[in-house]
């Protein structure tokens, strides 16, 4: 639709004079900026997180990023992408944080002397993970014990979700093999 193409358009432009403004020093343009720009920060923040209070978090965190370099933005046209990324950083750390509390109470939720064979196979599981490579194990705890799509798993990492699904299969032929290796 051509008026929806008009709007988004002039939103864009608006950013960019925003930031244009900001970057001169207009004490005034920066909250104006936050106003236009806020919601998508959020918007997005909530689609990586999946939790109000760290989209929140998250975006603020943003906010006091770009405040702080906004200067050093040489393309304001590029300010979406920039704030994009900024924001995709702190989720990721997030992500990884949540991650870490997940696995230290999950290890002491265990009994130290649980000796069924789903603790066992778990545990075994788990000790695997860990020996992946860093770029695998993240995207095995992101989309097998954190419930993130793909798509949420490649923008906490900040890779294409092409990479994504590439590390998610080879992070599983690895584990398959090590698990069980009679089946290679």
């Amino acid at each position: 639709d051509h008026s929806e193409d008009m709007t988004t358009n002039t939103k864009a432009i608006e950013i960019e004079l925003l930031v244009l403004e900001a970057q001169s020093g207009n004490p005034k343009a920066l909250p104006h900026l936050v106003s236009h720009y806020h919601p998508t920060l959020i918007r997005r923040a909530h689609a990586l997180t999946q939790n109000h209070d760290a989209a929140s978090d998250i975006s603020q965190e943003t906010w006091l990023v770009i405040a702080r370099n906004i200067r050093k933005l040489r393309d304001p046209a590029r300010f979406h992408a920039w704030a994009t990324s900024i924001l995709a950083n702190h989720a990721r750390d997030w992500i990884k944080a949540q991650i870490q509390q997940r696995e230290n109470a999950a290890s002491h939720r265990q009994a130290p002397n649980a000796n069924t064979q789903e603790t066992t196979n778990a545990h075994e599981l788990r000790k695997a993970i860990l020996t992946l490579e860093p770029k695998l194990r993240d995207i095995v705890i992101l989309i097998h014990m954190d419930r993130c799509t793909i798509e949420q798993a490649s923008a906490a990492l900040v890779i294409p979700v092409g990479t994504a699904k590439s590390r998610l299969r080879k992070a599983k032929s690895i584990l398959r093999e090590q698990l069980d290796p009679e089946r290679t």
